[in-house]
């Protein structure tokens, strides 16, 4: 389609950015809302009330926030890629450790945790796309990653209802380890913008 040939003439490393930014977006949006799509099970078994829950969830979205600030910090020092590396690799380990809690602390400072790599990874990606991508074409490629954050939603939900009622909800939070994988694929396929690159050879050792 001639609407989309700004998408399929992309060179391979800007395909390759979006790619793997909208990737880690998707999977941000299903390990964040694991918690809500198992939230019944959880208030039983851990005696939570809604109203924890609902701090639990606030816990997040704060830390969200923290982590945007810091990741953003940490991109400009060390590269977009390995801010990305770091930030789901940090999502995805924590949101697994929710199914090792067996208290309404442990769940909190876990997901306090894990919020931090999901705010660093927009930050991070976001930069990654942003510094890829032409002035002509960067809008529309940043919308499309955005768009991902549904899709991470329905995933969270499909692996919620295939998981939940044969193994129990700590199952599913274990399902949230799944970015770990994708990092390893954005090691060896993505490189850092050329921008970044020409940056941080002026930086001071």
């Amino acid at each position: 389609m001639r609407a989309m040939q700004w998408l399929t003439g992309a060179t391979t490393t800007q395909k390759r950015a979006l790619l793997t930014t909208s990737l880690g977006w998707m999977l941000d949006s299903m390990d964040m809302m694991l918690f809500s799509l198992v939230l019944t099970d959880l208030e039983r078994d851990l005696h939570m009330s809604a109203a924890t829950a609902g701090l639990l969830m606030s816990l997040s979205l704060v830390s969200a926030a923290i982590g945007g600030i810091f990741f953003g910090w940490f991109a400009d020092k060390v590269g977009r890629t390995r801010a990305l590396i770091a930030s789901m690799l940090i999502y995805s380990i924590f949101t697994a450790c929710c199914g090792l809690a067996h208290t309404v602390v442990q769940l909190g400072l876990f997901r306090f945790l894990l919020g931090l790599g999901i705010g660093g990874e927009w930050a991070a990606g976001g930069a990654l796309v942003a510094e890829t991508w032409p002035d002509q074409h960067r809008g529309k490629a940043i919308g499309i990653a955005q768009s991902s954050w549904a899709l991470g939603y329905a995933l969270g939900a499909a692996i919620t209802a295939l998981v939940l009622p044969h193994f129990g909800w700590r199952a599913v939070f274990f399902g949230g380890v799944l970015p770990a994988l994708v990092t390893l694929c954005i090691r060896r396929a993505v490189k850092e913008p050329e921008v970044w690159q020409q940056k941080a050879a002026t930086m001071p050792l």
